[in-house]
């Protein structure tokens, strides 16, 4: 025995042994680090960790049959004695156990420390402080809860997923004005188009009971719709049909009519209980060509993406049905859209008109449209937000109002009416809309960030961390709109550097440590970094001139920016004290609605006409 124990530490099968079991320590640390930030099954560690267990036998045995020789890898008996060098590779192993011992020891100190990564490490807990930055909702699921998913796309060439996904999102659109549903959101729901999860593990990740899935597909001048209603605990199929209609916008429509009436009839029966709305899908379009053209633009526009293109499927769409009601609305909110999000140089009068000519026309048509009665309150907003243009603040709140009466979980009108609370400097209720927002769709990136942004200047800045890591877990929020003062005062030196090198902001620039270093002394003089950054900014492409003008504004330096800019926290107490701000408020105004509804918590009246920031 006593020899037998000799042979295995001459061929190093104890190092090995002890160096597989360090190593492996190590990368399970790791992979429990990554694992929820990479958004991966719970199940992966517990893989990993398998994969890891298996492999250890073979380990040994390969190390007890196999030495590693100058010339390759031989065979251990195949090695003469004289010419082994397995004590050569013993102090090897010795080096690696003892840097992965090491690199061990650091991973279990950062995760003890590190609150951002104690936070990411636990799902649970992070799910609990961020969803909508309050508490976790653990009240009991209702019975009539019901999530609509996206319906497959089986057409031949696998190309109409934009138009399932449509006819699902119509659906859905039709059973969230009952009240007596509840039905979860949108983007909640299809997150998991392409996913291989079951029902039930949907319905429970959703926190509901039913569940509607069904698939689509078009072949030459028909289409086949088929829809099932289940009850997710039980796999029970409460409702099912498949519909087989010629392809036209108007069979569509009834399709989605006969499908959402049927869903509602088969709760009832189910349930037990009172339906009292009446379920109708409206026909908005009689031009299927016209509908379908929509249904490729409006996910675009939802997801803020590729937005000057979303515009050229509607103005093809409204060539086909100039009476679109949708595609007008639509339009007209991305006039000014794709100007702030980059994707159009159009000038300030251009997009204020073209938006007052599309949302004059859907109104002219539907009177009570949601989306361009919000969107005629934006193009106001953005009048004296941008072009420094007075506006009545009064009737903007109130068209504001007036829009999400019509529709309570528009998700743009809550933003844009958050915006306007936001500019006036009431950033209670500003931040209640945002987080209305996100509630009904969790995943909506003006809102998520708008959270994070307020949060901010609450001087929540723990909360407003969290609001960022759970924004970043689901692609819900930008790392380059980061609210920067908060990293500054939570001391993420590396987030901060990490957020200004981005491509949109100072990539290239080369005084980030002078930045950081000034984001702690906003007292001191900063003019010169800031007009540096000015003059970056101005000499390169592509820089996201919102966030340089924060920069600045946070440096002290409100000379050196042409727009009024809105920010209420602590990093911007300067500039609420300069006379470019209180110019902008006078002129704007924000200083007459002040004088009417009361004043921000910032600001107080100085005599008849004048006032004070601090």
């Amino acid at each position: 025995m006593s020899r037998f124990f000799d042979e295995l530490k001459k061929r190093n099968v104890f190092r090995v042994a002890v160096a597989y079991i360090v190593i492996g320590w190590l990368l399970m640390q790791v992979a429990d680090t990554l694992v929820p930030v990479l958004q991966l099954s719970e199940e992966t560690s517990r893989y990993i960790f398998l994969a890891l267990l298996i492999g250890f036998i073979p380990t040994l045995l390969f190390s007890w049959a196999y030495e590693l020789t100058p010339e390759g890898l031989k065979r251990e008996k195949d090695v003469e004695r004289d010419k082994s060098i397995t004590h050569h590779t013993a102090k090897k192993l010795d080096l690696i156990t003892l840097f992965a011992v090491f690199l061990l020891l650091v991973m279990i100190v950062w995760q003890q420390m590190s609150p951002v990564t104690d936070q990411v490490t636990q799902p649970n807990k992070l799910v609990k402080q961020t969803t909508d930055t309050t508490t976790e909702d653990t009240s009991p699921l209702a019975d009539a809860s019901i999530a609509v998913l996206p319906f497959a796309d089986l057409s031949a060439e696998g190309n109409q997923g934009y138009f399932s996904d449509g006819i699902a999102e119509e659906i859905l659109n039709v059973l969230v004005k009952i009240k007596e549903l509840n039905v979860s959101s949108r983007t909640s729901s299809f997150q998991f188009k392409g996913r291989d999860i079951g029902i039930p593990e949907i319905a429970k990740q959703l926190k509901v009971k039913h569940v509607l899935e069904g698939s689509v597909r078009k072949a030459g001048d028909t289409i086949r719709v088929t829809a099932q209603l289940i009850e997710a605990q039980t796999d029970k199929h409460l409702w099912s049909e498949t519909y087989d209609r010629p392809l036209t916008a108007k069979n569509i429509f009834a399709i989605q009519d006969d499908i959402s009436k049927a869903i509602v009839a088969a709760l009832k029966d189910h349930l037990g209980i009172s339906i009292t709305e009446k379920v109708a899908v409206k026909a908005s379009t009689d031009n299927l060509t016209a509908y379908d053209l929509y249904l490729k633009a409006r996910p675009l526009f939802q997801s803020r993406f590729r937005l000057d293109e979303a515009d050229q499927w509607l103005i093809q769409a409204l060539e086909q049905d100039p009476n679109f009601v949708p595609a007008l609305e639509t339009r007209a909110a991305l006039q000014s859209l794709m100007v702030e999000y980059g994707y159009s140089q159009s000038e300030k009068n251009d997009v204020m008109l073209a938006t007052e000519k599309l949302v004059n026309r859907a109104l002219s048509i539907e009177p009570n449209s949601a989306l361009a009665i919000a969107v005629s309150a934006k193009s106001r907003m953005n009048s004296y937000q941008q072009y420094n243009i007075p506006v009545d603040m009064n009737q903007l709140e109130k068209d504001y109002n007036f829009a999400l009466e019509l529709d309570p979980r528009n998700a743009s009108a809550l933003n844009w009416r958050g915006l306007h609370y936001n500019y006036l400097g009431f950033l209670d209720k500003s931040l209640q809309d945002f987080q209305t927002c996100v509630k009904y769709e969790p995943l909506y990136v003006p809102c998520r960030e708008n959270v994070t942004d307020t949060l901010s200047e609450l001087g929540r800045y723990e909360e407003s961390m969290d609001s960022f890591i759970a924004g970043l877990n689901n692609s819900s929020q930008k790392i380059q709109y980061v609210p920067l003062y908060m990293l500054a005062k939570l001391k993420k030196e590396v987030a901060f550097k990490t957020a200004t090198n981005n491509f949109n902001l100072l990539f290239g620039w080369h005084r980030h440590d002078e930045l950081y270093e000034a984001y702690q002394n906003l007292d001191q003089d900063h003019s010169e970094l800031a007009r540096d950054i000015k003059r970056f900014a101005k000499n390169h492409q592509g820089i996201d001139a919102l966030m340089i003008d924060s920069i600045i504004i946070a440096l002290g330096s409100s000379d050196l920016i042409e727009n009024p800019f809105f920010y209420w926290g602590e990093g911007a107490k300067k500039y609420r004290q300069s006379q470019h701000f209180k110019s902008y408020i006078k002129k704007s105004g924000i200083l007459a609605y002040w004088q009417d509804k009361g004043f921000p918590p910032q600001c107080k009246p100085v005599g008849q006409d004048d006032f004070e920031c601090d």
